[in-house]
């Protein structure tokens, strides 16, 4: 079984946990997936079984869309409802929002948060963080592609929370955006609530939840569908080459290419000086 399996994972699971409990079931020899998500988040998870896990790097870098609830009024030490309140500041009637919102479109540099899967000299971020360890970590460049509030502002005691949706590119934390948000605003911010929607053009209503996977309902990608770079479909001698891995001639210039034969993934070509040259290659 090769291909990409869109799962909509449930809050309180890992991403790995999840990818595992899925190699169980459908009894696959390799796994992984594309771009994780924290325990406490819902929504797409996009899983690659056996020979599509070779896909990773091209997928990992696809922009991401969610559904995102923020508090204001309150930090965390995670910038999310798992961790440990550490500011608090009432908060007044909030009327430039949106307008604060548009502040944070286009591309600037983010701090990944300590709480995150990075690695430092072989050690997760996060195991630090929970070690009480703080190092500097290099900002990133990221790109927000919209900023859009999906809900009025409701107020609670000394909070507010709202709902919003964003998309992002590859990188972005929205724990951290919602941080960023709040600094817009003037009031300590963390995130509340995940969901993503979508990686790339994988979108969560095609996905299957565990119990729908477990019961046989699911809905499997093939790896030529998975990628959008432009595809051919070659003869036998070109077959040839591109299994052994050959560069090759070819009416194109595009910067990467895909060639295939029916529903099969021969190999991912990428364009140097008048040729194509493997970059991945299937038997």
């Amino acid at each position: 079984m090769n291909g990409i399996l869109l799962v909509n994972k449930e809050s309180g699971m890992t991403s790995n946990a999840v990818i595992q409990k899925i190699k169980k079931i459908l009894k696959v020899k390799k796994i992984g997936h594309a771009g994780t998500l924290d325990p406490l988040a819902t929504g797409l998870l996009v899983v690659l079984l056996n020979e599509a896990t070779k896909l990773s790097n091209y997928l990992l870098n696809q922009d991401k869309e969610y559904l995102a609830e923020i508090i204001l009024g309150e930090a965390t030490d995670t910038e999310d409802a798992s961790g440990n309140i550490v500011e608090k500041k009432p908060v007044e009637e909030i009327s430039n929002l949106d307008q604060s919102l548009s502040k944070l479109l286009g591309k600037r540099l983010q701090i990944p948060p300590m709480y995150s899967a990075l690695k430092k000299e072989g050690k997760k971020l996060y195991e630090l963080a929970r070690e009480g360890i703080s190092i500097k970590r290099e900002p990133r460049e990221i790109e927000i592609f919209a900023l859009e509030r999906r809900s009025p502002i409701t107020y609670q005691n000394t909070t507010a929370k709202f709902s919003f949706f964003c998309k992002v590119s590859k990188g972005t934390y929205v724990r951290t955006l919602c941080t960023e948000i709040g600094e817009e605003l003037g009031y300590p911010a963390h995130l509340s609530s995940l969901e993503r929607l979508s990686s790339g053009a994988f979108r969560l209503d095609k996905a299957s939840t565990i119990s729908e996977i477990e019961s046989g309902n699911l809905f499997l990608v093939s790896m030529v569908d998975a990628l959008d770079f432009p595809k051919y479909e070659v003869d036998e001698f070109l077959v040839h080459k591109i299994r052994n891995g050959n560069p090759v001639v070819f009416d194109s210039l595009e910067p990467l290419i895909v060639f295939k034969q029916g529903e099969k993934l021969l190999g991912i070509y990428k364009y140097k000086e008048g040729k194509y040259y493997a970059e991945r290659i299937w038997n």
